[in-house]
């Protein structure tokens, strides 16, 4: 009687469980604290059927102890370094790494439920739906100013203070902004549209040798709409994540690509021709039209662009490595620890104070990076071990009949390199979900190794490290650069080899010193916007600036059409830290004045004018003093040579 109720509790709780991972599917799109919840019940239910469950998850352990083992090497280095925390368990519990360890716990229970023939095609249906509700929510909040996760929650109110969504241009005269689908963040989105994204485009690419023309122009839609949508995200580290995962594919299933496009007819091959053609005017058009997509490319080889935040956070990164290779620093202490290796620069050159200051640094930026400082470099390791059993099971299963491609949820692989999506609750429970998901369905993984997934990982690998050391041996005197925004992006790139760097950069200012830059007319009597210094000194609490603001022009003796004025305005912007960065700020102006221009030196001298506060705490009440310039008195049928700008160190120039 005890082993029949006992059966019937498996049983129940074994479907309870089922039902939650398939709800779970639908839920993680739309709802992070829904998704949570089912996750926590798929688990829970779980565990009431062990019994006579638990001895078939055998053969997901070994990837499974990969992940916790990463997990626990975190704990352990936050107990070696007990007495370093101010409030362990306050800290552990709320900011630890380690304290992630429970979404993983999906992971051996989707793939359980994967394995069932009977539950693969509700499986794959719930996918379908749970990546039609991404793709219609990312498509909606591309035209709404209002993040609609909140905006919802609020009964279709924007609440007061509420963040706004980030504006990406006018499309057929419609205001378009970053698509976050009903997620908090544009990254957050990008991810899970990550997931699926490779699968659609392959499902599309076999769909081919199909007869079935609706289909085939179904899944090119949903494959146009679902790009569109992924290219507004603006997620760079998603698109490199995305790239690597079809190259993967693209050089592991050579022969089966050539069977399919061995069987395409003449009259099919035209129509995809067309297709292609049209996705890629559409988006040639796209990017012609979107400022922020073209901003986007060219950021991908600056160093001085918002990305370049990762040469700050890798630059306070690397010590800390060093000084804990085998067990790290302990959970949640990321911030706390690469705070402490901020001083010697910011000593060293002041202006970088609120250059890392607005760094964002809860976390590396990068997921082995980040286990390894918390957890030592095992830690890291047994990460790798997984991912690189991850490639070997979507190798396995990419072109399978009839199923979803879940080869998506490799972009974090690469991706993690510039993200710590492993970090962020949003996209890792899906991960593990879906990585159990895939597991299960398939075919038992020979044990032999994979010499290809081995060589992807490898090179992958290697390559973003040697990108690293490469970008991290530039100076921190030339990383940093002043903000410069005029009104062509051609004249921000000509003014920013203008301005000098630092002056312990003597090599690179004598080098500017002697370059001729040259303009048109029009761009060089347009207004350009110059940072300038703050209005308070380090450290913190910071003292009020006695010095003046000072800048200096130089014009070669050998220009042949410089301007022979300037004319500069001195404005008031209000400092802000990473939550407030994307607002509009205050500005105001200060006072003007317009100074003759000769051959050589020429400087220009400012002092404050507003009563401050003699001492507060940065940021409150600080401000930047910056500068509107505008340079005249030159021939405009000709090119202009403007003149080189030096603002010292700290806006302290002297002759």
């Amino acid at each position: 009687m005890n082993l029949i109720r006992s059966d019937r509790i498996s049983r129940i709780s074994e479907s309870v469980s089922f039902y939650s991972l398939l709800y779970f599917l639908v839920a993680f799109p739309l709802s992070v604290s829904a998704s949570q919840v089912l996750a926590g019940l798929c688990i829970f239910s779980f565990l009431f059927s062990l019994r006579e469950n638990g001895p078939k998850l055998k053969q997901y352990l070994l990837p499974w102890a990969f992940i916790l083992g990463a997990y626990f090497l975190v704990f352990l280095s936050s107990l070696v370094h007990f007495q370093e925390y101010s409030h362990f368990w306050k800290t552990f519990t709320r900011q630890s790494e380690a304290g992630d360890f429970w979404l993983a716990l999906i992971f051996p229970i989707a793939a359980f439920h994967s394995s069932k023939e009977e539950n693969q095609k509700k499986i794959y249906q719930f996918l379908w739906i749970s990546f039609s509700l991404l793709l219609l929510s990312g498509i909606a909040s591309v035209f709404s100013e209002y993040r609609l996760g909140k905006f919802i929650s609020n009964g279709f109110h924007p609440a007061p203070g509420d963040r706004r969504q980030h504006p990406a241009g006018p499309l057929f005269g419609f205001q378009t902004y970053l698509p976050i689908g009903l997620m908090n963040t544009h990254l957050t989105y990008g991810g899970l549209l990550s997931f699926y994204l490779p699968g659609i485009l392959l499902l599309t690419f076999q769909s081919l040798k199909e007869k079935k023309v609706p289909k085939i122009l179904f899944l090119s839609i949903l494959s146009f709409l679902s790009l569109w949508v992924f290219l507004l995200n603006q997620s760079k580290s998603a698109w490199l994540g995305i790239a690597a995962v079809f190259g993967f594919v693209l050089l592991g299933s050579q022969e089966s690509f050539r069977a399919i496009l061995s069987k395409i007819q003449l009259k099919r091959a035209l129509v995809i021709l067309l297709l292609v053609c049209i996705a890629g005017i559409s988006i040639r058009f796209l990017y012609q039209k979107n400022w922020l997509l073209q901003r986007t490319v060219s950021q991908l080889t600056e160093i001085q662009t918002p990305e370049n935040q990762r040469y700050w956070i890798y630059k306070l990164s690397l010590p800390l490595l060093i000084k804990n290779p085998i067990l790290g620093v302990g959970g949640g202490r990321f911030k706390e620890e690469s705070t402490k290796e901020e001083v010697p620069l910011i000593t060293a050159q002041e202006q970088l104070w609120y250059e890392l200051y607005i760094t964002p640094n809860k976390h590396a930026h990068n997921d082995l990076l980040e286990f390894a400082i918390v957890g030592g470099w095992a830690s890291a390791i047994l990460w790798i071990l997984f991912f690189y059993l991850l490639f070997k099971r979507i190798d396995s299963d990419k072109l399978v009949k009839g199923s979803f491609p879940l080869l998506g949820i490799g972009f974090i692989w690469v991706a993690g390199f510039f993200q710590c999506y492993l970090l962020d609750d949003e996209v890792a429970l899906p991960f593990f979900a879906l990585a159990g998901i895939l597991w299960g369905r398939g075919k038992k993984i020979e044990s032999k190794p994979s010499p290809f997934a081995l060589a992807f990982i490898c090179i992958t690998f290697l390559l973003n490290t040697g990108f690293w050391i490469w970008r991290l041996s530039t100076p921190f005197q030339l990383a940093y650069a002043r903000q410069i925004f005029a009104e062509s992006s051609h004249y921000t790139k000509k003014l920013e080899k203008a301005v000098f760097p630092f002056r312990s950069a003597s090599e690179e200012r004598e080098k500017r010193l002697t370059q001729s830059i040259e303009v048109s007319s029009k761009e060089a009597g347009s207004e350009f916007y110059l940072e300038g210094c703050l209005t308070h000194r380090y450290p913190n609490p910071a003292k009020l600036r006695e010095e003046p603001y000072s800048i200096g022009f130089y014009i070669s003796p050998t220009a042949k059409n410089p301007p022979k004025k300037v004319r500069i305005i001195v404005f008031s912007e209000e400092s802000f830290d990473e939550d407030k960065l994307y607002w509009s700020h205050r500005k105001f102006d200060l006072g003007s004045e317009e100074l003759n221009l000769g051959s050589g030196w020429d400087s220009y001298v400012w002092k404050e004018s507003i009563g401050l506060s003699k001492i507060t705490i940065f940021p409150d009440i600080v401000f930047f003093r910056s500068f509107k310039i505008r340079f005249a008195d030159f021939d405009p049928e000709k090119p202009v040579q403007i003149p080189a700008i030096d603002l010292g160190d700290l806006c302290d120039f002297k002759l």
